[in-house]
């Protein structure tokens, strides 16, 4: 009897200094229903272009237990402050006063900036031409068009400014699936929209037949932002951001590295993008070598 307690005991205490174990090496992969950076629902859920690249992570850190958690952009920040468990997110982008709560990667993708999404031959288009960048007052400011942004964002200088002008022609609309975007564009309903291009993307290939929807970046932003892979400030977490960066430079050098960061992009915005894609990927090249 005595022997039997004894190994019981010697189960229980085995099983949880695992149980502690498997906490130590957890690691929380924060997502939200961000399409098409991360896709949650339908046909093309977990086919984000974040999704894809934290599956990517994933199996290049087995030592890792991973664990992908639901929440909403607002819950992001607060989880990120945490310091009981350690919490993951890709796609962040990089702010000095950010970097003082977490801890960063390398880069480990380049997003599209706000353009303008309008749909080929219409109006808009006439007005930008060949343009890769376009003043965005040329098409806000006029009274033959209507166009839309998503309000509850932070904009450049140079976009707030015309879209808090009083002869901007600009709705404020909560864009959704309920309410398709792309829909009102290619039904005339809407001239122009305020936009990432990728979103614009995602919600157009819900529309089985339409018009081609293209977007021109707006003269005197950043039409390019790098991403990041960020976790809290956690031992764990300080150890996993070493390891992706270990990780990340020959990740860039895979042959379609390139479309999975672009694979939403109408073209224009993947010909804006590439020459910085290329010039991530050689720095990163210089980094891959012994």
């Amino acid at each position: 009897m005595c022997k039997r307690i004894t190994l019981l005991l010697a189960a229980l205490l085995l099983s949880a200094a695992n149980d502690v174990l498997a906490q130590q090496q957890k690691v929380v992969w924060l997502q939200t229903d961000w399409a098409p950076h991360q896709i949650v629902d339908g046909p093309l859920a977990g086919q984000g272009t974040f999704d894809v690249l934290q599956t990517r992570l994933s199996r290049l850190l087995p030592h890792y237990q991973h664990e992908i958690q639901l929440t909403s952009l607002g819950r992001i920040e607060p989880l990120l402050l945490s310091t009981h468990i350690t919490v993951c997110v890709i796609g962040s982008s990089f702010t000095e006063q950010r970097a003082t709560t977490r801890y960063y990667s390398l880069p480990i993708a380049i997003g599209s900036g706000f353009a303008i999404n309008y749909v080929a031959g219409s109006k808009v288009a006439a007005i930008v031409g060949d343009q890769q960048y376009i003043d965005l007052t040329k098409i806000a400011f006029n009274q033959q068009l209507l166009g839309a942004y998503q309000p509850n964002r932070y904009y450049p200088d140079v976009i707030s400014s015309v879209i808090q002008h009083p002869e901007a022609t600009l709705l404020a609309n909560e864009f959704s699936s309920g309410l398709n975007v792309a829909a009102l564009l290619t039904s005339g309903r809407l001239d122009y929209v305020i936009e990432y291009p990728e979103r614009i993307q995602f919600f157009q290939r819900a529309i089985t037949t339409a018009p081609t929807i293209v977007s021109t970046a707006i003269s005197g932003t950043e039409f390019f932002s790098l991403r990041y892979v960020t976790c809290n400030k956690t031992t764990l977490g300080e150890r996993v951001i070493n390891d992706i960066n270990q990780l990340l430079p020959a990740l860039w050098q895979a042959d379609d590295y390139a479309e999975v960061l672009f694979s939403w992009l109408d073209q224009q915005a993947r010909a804006l993008l590439m020459p910085k894609f290329e010039e991530v990927r050689q720095d990163m090249a210089k980094k891959n070598r012994p």
